[in-house]
């Protein structure tokens, strides 16, 4: 075989690879790009719809969203156990939720605005689809946090004798995720069928001075911020279960959210480590995570609690100390 033929058949070869890898790639799916990406779902732009990511449970999409997730799951047709799945699309315009915007002025910078709006630089930006050096302009408008409003009452009742209509089928899908187990609830028999109305006996999550109080401005620390010691034992403040306890919401880092009963969510930020895991039966005063710094500049204990999806100052309810 001469040079130029075996040149020839090496280019041939070379161009005929070159097309079966093409052919190939043009099967796979595309990366997902979006608006508003976070480490597991994302929010689209128009900050109604949410995609979910492998990590999400419908708890901790409700607790981002600013509502409550019995009203979420209504919303879209979801019923117990809740299950999700990657890829799916979930509205978040349910009633009485309220989007917040920040609109740019002349001067900001994109960490000043976080700080002011109580939001981590990386959340703010995947809120808003923006990367590094993270450019904004005069007059553009950020998407923050949504908050809840009470949604209000209809004018009218449905009539006697007419039906409701029936729920949308919840949605199918081989690799559901984060299923949660109906209205569970911690402790015996007698308080499982009375939690819901029950009194809830609240106690201090971890000892130290509180150094952010609760705001109710529409962007301001919708819990407490404790101060402690790296490793110092963090303590569920009531009974309950475990729905969330992971780091997929941006600006709160190892995060622990239980459920106390129907009406009642509790909340704690930027762990060390924890020390529960999803579904987990808690009881008060229990040891549930270690003091840390995970999204936070120093070592704290964030801290909240949600009344039927919307943040309540906590204390209110925590113990006079």
């Amino acid at each position: 075989m001469t040079r130029g033929s075996s040149y020839v058949k090496a280019v041939s070869i070379s161009l005929a690879l070159m097309l079966l890898l093409s052919a190939c790639s043009a099967h796979r799916p595309a990366p997902v790009r979006g608006v508003g990406v976070h480490a597991q779902g994302y929010i689209k732009a128009n900050g109604r719809h949410y995609v979910v990511a492998r990590g999400d449970t419908l708890y901790s999409i409700a607790w981002q969203a600013g509502t409550d997730v019995t009203t979420l799951a209504r919303h879209n047709g979801l019923r117990a156990p809740y299950r999700i799945y990657p890829g799916q699309t979930l509205r978040l315009d349910v009633p009485g939720r309220k989007r917040v915007v920040y609109r740019v002025r002349r001067g900001d910078t994109l960490s000043g605005i976080a700080r002011r709006t109580n939001h981590s630089v990386a959340d703010l930006a995947s809120l808003n689809g923006l990367r590094p050096p993270y450019r904004i302009y005069v007059g553009q408008q950020l998407a923050l946090h949504a908050i809840s409003r009470p949604a209000s009452k209809p004018k009218t009742q449905a009539k006697p004798g007419l039906s409701r209509p029936a729920k949308p089928a919840a949605a199918k899908s081989p690799r559901p995720l984060a299923p949660a187990r109906g209205k569970a609830y911690a402790g015996s028999e007698v308080q499982k069928r009375t939690a819901v109305n029950a009194a809830i006996v609240w106690q201090w999550p971890v000892k130290g001075p509180v150094i952010s109080g609760f705001s109710v401005s529409e962007t301001g620390n919708k819990g407490i911020d404790i101060r402690g010691s790296r490793g110092q034992a963090v303590k569920a403040a009531a009974a309950g279960k475990v729905v969330y306890a992971g780091n997929a919401l941006r600006g709160y880092g190892n995060l622990i959210i239980i459920k106390h009963n129907d009406d009642y969510l509790s909340a704690y930020a930027h762990n060390e480590v924890l020390r529960i895991k999803e579904q987990d039966t808690v009881r008060a005063g229990q040891h549930i995570a270690d003091m840390g710094s995970s999204d936070a500049d120093d070592v704290r204990l964030h801290f909240e609690i949600r009344h039927q999806g919307k943040s309540v100052d906590p204390r209110k309810y925590l113990p006079k100390r």
